[in-house]
């Protein structure tokens, strides 16, 4: 059972890395072809993508929220590691559960927050670009904390059920 569980713990995370993986590498094809564009057309040309801009920006910060979460699922992301240096074994195990259920939680917390601003945009009907709603790029938000909800209780799943450091 044990095992069971965390193969499909471990299957469902690399399947977010492949996703996570196409869209990263597309987000930076596209934010490069488009901010090439912008380039060629207003030196050349002397005019622009009118949407450019406004998909440049909300690019960025796609590919920023998805980046953070990219890098919590290989646990790169921003730690402080003194105390763990200084604990023994059990400490540092200890330490591990705590700072990864405390990591979940907080983002559970900012999930929840920010599906209710998502959800406060959506009523609002503002347009970002191209017709599109201001919503639909912010979705980022409550997609990116549940990513990472998801990695830090993930690991701390597999840490406890297993007996090493999520």
């Amino acid at each position: 059972m044990t095992t069971t569980l965390v193969s499909a713990v471990r299957r469902a995370d690399r399947l977010f890395h492949h996703v996570e993986d196409g869209l990263l590498v597309l987000l930076v094809a596209l934010l490069a072809a488009c901010s090439l564009a912008q380039i060629i057309l207003r030196e050349f040309f002397s005019t622009g993508l009118l949407w450019g801009d406004a998909f440049l920006r909300h690019g960025v910060l796609w590919l920023s929220f998805l980046g953070a979460a990219r890098a919590s699922s290989e646990n790169r992301h921003i730690t402080i590691d003194l105390l763990p240096r200084l604990l023994r074994r059990r400490g540092r195990f200890a330490l591990a559960v705590l700072s990864s259920l405390f990591s979940c939680v907080v983002c559970m917390v900012l999930f929840w927050a920010s599906w209710g601003f998502v959800q406060g945009e959506r009523l609002t009907g503002g347009k970002v670009f191209a017709g599109i709603p201001y919503w639909w790029v912010e979705t980022v938000f409550p997609f990116s904390f549940a990513l990472m909800a998801l990695r830090f209780g993930g690991r701390l799943a597999v840490g406890l059920l297993e007996g090493t450091e999520p």
